[in-house]
């Protein structure tokens, strides 16, 4: 094989060990309690807010046996939720933070909590306010700081009110429905208590004449459709279902369509046909397009798309392209997935070479106006009509559809966790085949004449935030503009810059993931006269749908991008169709890079970003443009490792669910060679990528541990610390007596407070060759998740999936690292640490 196109190296369990694993931190984050209440004062005030709301809520209706309550706690302190969550006759329906202002202008925060009490639970709740006047903690008499029993729970609470339907409400940015008009909801109702709960609250409201929703989507712990009704209708029945969550509002999709018309170019095309070889039939793997159809009469498309590849979940409506724009969406988004930019194909006169399947599931038809779809439910048949076609295929799906109505801020909505859903699969079968690519959404065109500073300002879209998916962005090196015919027009984005269309994730809360993971050529514009231009010159060129009696068209956008990122996923996947989908997303961010004009003016080096900036950089572009050669082969002087194990992240040791192991990693590693190197700068790049399984839903305040299922970190050994003690430095089970700390994480350019969001976990380790000649031990732990948390699912007893790729690249091209890791792989040399 030739130097510079090498297979990658892979490692199995020889190179590993699971060892226990107990978090060296200490200790939970308990809540703070106020401490400038009367005791007696605040006892009887709680007592009687709580009977007087109860009243509230069953007044007329004094056969109901269970309540739905709000909690409201006191300026910037929490609600002690641990004392009402996973009890029988306890259930959190929701909680939300509320920011607001005093009329200083300082922002002050509190929090709500709808609480379902059955008669159980009201009693337990009146003895908890007894002990709270009455008795003290054990554990804080034992301290000797007498507090008393229950302090933070009732110290807490500002107020306590009955529910109204309003109380369910989760869109803080839209109104709630007038009373009587009749409209869609989406609802969230809870799971907890009922094994069937769809057959018994919806059973009630559809005998109550209220119109429900064939879309129903399951999640651990919720089950998410909608219905049709009037508030006050709602507030008649829904209100007093036992199993009520969460209401929002059902939302539409936005399309973002990117075209202008183009000269026909028939002999392009004729040239074109004869150079394409199509070899789709000796690979099993798929781009599976979810838009709005695919017209196969487009003579570079006819060829290679098979009609049984072409659905449509819409029964009314055929499996063409029906976009409303003359160009169509569908049909150019697969022209790109299969031949690319057809602007840099036409203009060769290479052999082209397409190895694998387009299938199309129209999801949209903009003709066909019909009530609210769930989009997650509508994902899942769409997914689930394409492996009906091709059972065996391994796919892409490429999901350009997105709504930019949905204030998210990185939090979950049905959509994006129903794609989470789908990557993760399930614990009986996990997901061996499907990996999303997700368009970030654009901003609008009139927006676009202040990039970059509106970019800032305007959210990824729905259902890009999807933890599981690759979400994909766009930047753009197109940079011509002619101006003999747009006179006085400048570029609006620079060479390598993020695409004036480009949304990003700055405004979202912090602890949610940063997306977008990488960002593809998506097409630049120009300014004239402060009005933008799209010039052909500075878009992608793709098929048409022919309307216009052409073939050809211009095409762009976040959408474009996409298509591009699923040609490039597929031709990975290609290569290595044995991995798991997990390991094709990290191959695909592991190799991509920032260009420079992404890191900003004089900066050549994200070393040279400060702080605050790196943050930015990765909620803009992510991790940069992907790099295929890269992602295919490794070379003589830069190898890749890439591992695929099972661990155990969590157990249950008498009656608490805790951390269970931890893998140490001896990796094969060119130790001598890189010690001859002595300073010369190498580098490290470590990617961990794992699915995780959803659980949306308002349970907690909004934070990323309680909608995932589990997450992971990796950390790797200092230069002169043991691995004895680096096993120490991991987990307190692996300490001696006399243990000492040897080592830090140190010279990572991102660090693991910027890295540890979401899924996948991505940095880049610089130094020295003769330093980075001794760091070849890496541990991979568990942390919190709600499968630690949720004790009555039993998830503790699950093992869960990741993939690791780490990549040596050494000085120079002179240097054979690859061969000396691949003999040591070959022999078969087990690790060889003793802890």
């Amino acid at each position: 094989m030739p130097e510079n196109s090498l297979d990658h190296l892979f490692l199995d369990e020889r190179f590993y060990k699971a060892l226990s694993y107990t978090s060296v931190l200490k200790g939970g984050a308990s809540v703070l309690a106020r401490s400038d209440i009367n005791r007696e004062l605040q006892g009887d005030f709680v007592k009687v807010r709580f009977n007087e709301a109860i009243e509230d809520f069953k007044e007329g209706r004094d056969e109901t046996d269970f309540v739905y309550l709000v909690f409201k706690s006191a300026i910037n302190f929490e609600l002690d939720l641990d004392k009402f969550d996973d009890k029988s006759s306890f259930r959190i329906a929701y909680v939300k933070t509320i920011t607001e202002k005093d009329s200083l202008g300082q922002e002050f925060v509190y929090y709500e909590s709808a609480i379902f009490l059955n008669r159980d639970a009201i009693s337990s709740f009146l003895r908890k306010i007894e002990e709270f006047l009455t008795e003290f903690s054990w554990q804080s008499l034992r301290k000797n700081n007498p507090k008393p029993k229950n302090f933070a729970l009732i110290a807490n609470i500002e107020d306590i009110r009955a529910a109204t339907l309003e109380s369910f409400w989760q869109e803080p940015e839209l109104p709630f429905p007038p009373s009587d008009e009749v409209v869609w909801w989406e609802v969230w109702l809870d799971k907890k208590h009922k094994k069937d709960v769809k057959q018994g609250v919806l059973a009630q409201l559809a005998a109550a004449g209220i119109q429900i929703g064939q879309q129903w989507i399951d999640f651990p712990e919720h089950t998410v459709g909608l219905i049709k009704a009037s508030a006050r209708r709602l507030s008649e029945t829904l209100l007093y279902s036992d199993s009520l969550s969460e209401l929002r509002k059902p939302r539409e999709t936005a399309e973002f369509f990117t075209y202008l018309n183009r000269a026909d170019q028939h002999e392009w095309i004729d040239d074109l046909r004869k150079r394409v070889q199509n070899l789709a039939g000796e690979t099993t793997i798929s781009v599976c397009l979810l838009d709005s159809g695919l017209t196969r009469g487009n003579p570079l498309l006819k060829d290679l798309v098979a009609e049984r590849n072409l659905d449509t979940i819409l029964p009314e409506v055929d499996v063409a392209d029906n976009s409303n724009s003359s160009t169509g969406h569908g049909t150019p988004m697969a022209g790109l997935i299969l031949y690319g930019d057809l602007s840099d194909v036409l203009a060769t006169k290479e052999e082209v070479k397409i190895f694998h399947h387009l299938e199309s599931v129209k999801i949209i038809h903009p003709n066909h106006p019909h009530d609210p779809d769930n989009r997650g439910w509508v994902t899942m048949e769409a997914v689930s009509k394409a492996i009906t076609i091709n059972p065996a295929h391994k796919r892409i799906v490429c999901l350009a559809v997105t709504a930019d109505d949905v204030f998210h801020k990185g939090r979950p909505t049905a959509w994006s966790a129903a794609i989470d859903q789908l990557s993760f699969g399930n614990i009986e079968e996990p997901n061996n085949s499907t990996l999303f690519m997700v368009s970030s959404g654009n901003l609008l065109d009139e927006q676009r004449n202040a990039y970059p500073i509106v970019n800032e300002d305007c959210s990824i879209n729905d259902p890009a935030q999807a933890f599981n998916a690759i979400t994909v962005g766009a930047y753009t090196l197109k940079d011509y503009v002619d101006l003999d015919k747009y006179p006085n027009a400048e570029v609006l984005a620079r060479r390598g810059a993020m695409s004036p269309c480009n949304t990003t994730s700055i405004i979202w809360e912090n602890t949610w993931c940063r997306k977008p993971e990488i960002v593809m050529e998506g097409g630049n514009q120009a300014l004239q006269h402060q009005g933008v231009l799209t010039p052909d010159s500075m878009q992608l060129l793709s098929t048409s749908k022919g309307t216009t009696l052409t073939w050809l068209t211009t095409f762009g956008d976040t959408s474009g991008a996409t298509a591009l990122a699923s040609r490039f996923a597929a031709q990975v996947y290609t290569r290595y169709p044995k991995l798991w989908p997990e390991t094709i997303r990290a191959l695909i961010i592991h190799t991509a890079d920032w260009t420079s004009e992404m890191l900003g003016e004089d900066k050549k080096h994200i070393r040279q970003l400060k702080t605050e900036q790196k943050p930015k950089l990765l909620q803009t572009v992510g991790y940069g443009v992907p790099n295929l050669p890269r992602a295919l082969h490794s070379v003589k002087n830069s190898l890749s490792l890439i591992a695929e194990a099972i661990l155990k992240p969590y157990k249950q040791e008498k009656s608490r669910i805790k951390t269970d192991q931890f893998h140490l990693y001896q990796l094969p590693w060119p130790r001598e060679v890189l010690s001859e190197l002595f300073e010369a700068p190498v580098r490290l790049i470590i990617t961990l990528s794992y699915f995780i399984e959803p659980n949306p839903g308002n349970k907690r305040y909004a934070e990323a541990r309680n909608y995932m299922s589990h997450g992971l970190r990796f950390k790797m050994i200092d230069k002169d610390e043991s691995p004895e003690s680096f096993a120490g430095r991991i987990s307190s089970d692996m300490q001696e007596e006399d243990y000492e700390k040897e080592g830090k994480e140190r010279d990572w350019l991102l660090g693991d407070k910027l890295r540890n969001k979401g899924s996948i976990h991505k940095d880049i380790w610089e130094g020295t060759a003769a330093d980075l000649a001794t760091r070849n031990v890496i541990a991979i732990y568990p942390v919190g998740g709600w499968w630690k948390k949720r004790k009555k699912l039993e998830r503790y007893l699950e093992n869960v999936r990741y993939s690791l790729i780490v990549t040596v690249e050494a000085p120079n091209n002179d240097v054979d690292i690859y061969s000396v890791v691949k003999s040591q792989i070959d022999i078969a040399v087990p690790i060889t640490i003793e802890i």
